[in-house]
């Protein structure tokens, strides 16, 4: 894998051509880039021919082991790996540790393992089994088992423990990967942790400098607990972060973040220097029954008038024949109207949620095209400035909350820091 900058700009970030993937080596994604969020292999609500509605072009599709860990006895039988198995072969295979739209579960972080919580509840993962999994889905891309459980309320302490287990995590992954015939052909990604201690973050890029060689990404970690923790991030402190983490960052290489960050966060990371990201927020929108409706064309002269999102629960859109969002293109807008789509959540019925993730999926990806044009054109400042004067939509519920389960987890965890 490796990263081709067109331009760098001083306050628009980077665009540029990802490629050099040895299993699918025509496959080119434009950065500022997407990763499609999956679960359990697949893309929520979507079926693989429903997708390419959204997008026929290859993805690049991300697996994370906690909702895909119970799939490994299968996906080891059929000696297919991931993207074969769940008939995605046409598309790049990024395998990750947790889904950045599930909350993390506080837990117990041992020395010698790293707990996750799928189908069958805890599962201690230790370097030796990842590595043996990692074998089975025979990714495109891994990031190593690492410790990133972090936020802003995380100690010192457990920031620390972060930065020494991960390295420890590391050089077994690195160890195991040199030697495996099936693992060469994958790239990886280096989690940078350490929290929101810029000291130990550097302590972290120190020695991911050590074996730079071996790595041909980076992953920014340990900024939240996925969910709706990247939400509800506040700008001023991972903004600060993540400026100076760049700054330190070799040029050549792509740096990934996970997480539903809000569309102006992620115009700001973009600026910063991040390059690729996924596609949860638009994912834990639609769970929350909202579809996107934010204007990215900075010729539109009535942003202050725009609503980010639309609740579809919201009686008012019940004798509303208009699509989603005026001027949308996708299948969705073209073909049904917001007093449908009313319909279809206040009655349960299934086809709700698939209409509306064609939708926010679509938006999204409308949004990322913009993205690198205003990157290459270096007037994203101009699109920031364009998103900030729209209405930003609050509601009583929980912002991005995926479920009831999810929300009351939350609550109860929001000022208690992670165990050590």
């Amino acid at each position: 894998m490796k990263l081709v900058l067109d331009k760098v700009t001083k306050c628009s970030g980077r665009a540029g051509i990802l490629s050099g993937f040895e299993r699918l080596p025509n496959v080119k994604f434009e950065t500022p880039a997407l990763i499609t969020h999956t679960k359990g292999g697949s893309v929520p609500h979507l079926s693989k021919d429903v997708l390419s509605f959204v997008t026929s072009a290859p993805n690049l599709m991300q697996y994370s082991l906690t909702n895909t860990e119970h799939m490994a006895e299968a996906m080891s039988a059929a000696e297919q790996g991931i993207a074969r198995f769940v008939a995605q072969q046409e598309s790049v295979s990024l395998l990750t540790l947790k889904d950045p739209a599930e909350f993390c579960q506080p837990a117990f972080h041992e020395k010698d393992l790293v707990p996750i919580y799928g189908r069958s509840g805890r599962i201690n993962l230790t370097a030796e089994r990842f590595v043996e999994l990692a074998e089975i889905y025979q990714p495109d891309i891994y990031v190593p088992l690492f410790d990133g459980d972090t936020d802003m309320n995380s100690s010192k302490k457990r920031n620390q423990r972060s930065v020494d287990r991960t390295e420890k995590f590391l050089l077994q992954c690195l160890e195991a990967h040199r030697t495996s015939d099936t693992l060469k052909r994958s790239s990886i990604l280096a989690p940078i942790v350490g929290g929101y201690n810029m000291k130990l973050r550097e302590q972290s890029l120190a020695f991911l400098d050590l074996h730079k060689d071996e790595f041909e990404g980076y992953l920014l970690a340990g900024l939240h607990l996925n969910g709706i923790s990247a939400c509800q991030i506040e700008r001023e402190q991972v903004l600060s972060i993540t400026t100076k983490i760049c700054e330190s960052l070799p040029v050549e290489k792509p740096r990934f973040i996970f997480g539903a960050f809000t569309p102006r966060i992620t115009l700001e990371l973009v600026s910063r220097g991040v390059d690729i990201f996924d596609t949860s927020y638009p994912y834990l929108k639609t769970q929350q029954h909202k579809a996107l409706s934010f204007s990215f064309n900075t010729d539109d002269q009535n942003a202050e008038v725009i609503e980010s999102e639309l609740d579809l629960k919201d009686s008012r859109w019940s004798e509303d024949f208009k699509g989603l969002v005026n001027g949308c293109s996708c299948l969705t807008c073209t073909k049904h109207t917001r007093a449908y789509s009313h319909h279809l959540f206040n009655t349960r019925e299934m086809l709700g949620p698939i209409l509306l993730m064609i939708h926010n999926l679509h938006h999204y990806f409308e949004f990322f095209r913009a993205i690198r044009k205003h990157v290459a054109n270096d007037t994203l400042p101009a699109l920031i400035a364009h998103l900030n004067k729209q209405k930003e939509v609050t509601t009583k519920e929980e912002n991005c909350s995926t479920n009831a389960n999810e929300t009351k987890l939350n609550e109860k965890n929001k000022h208690k820091k992670i165990k050590q």
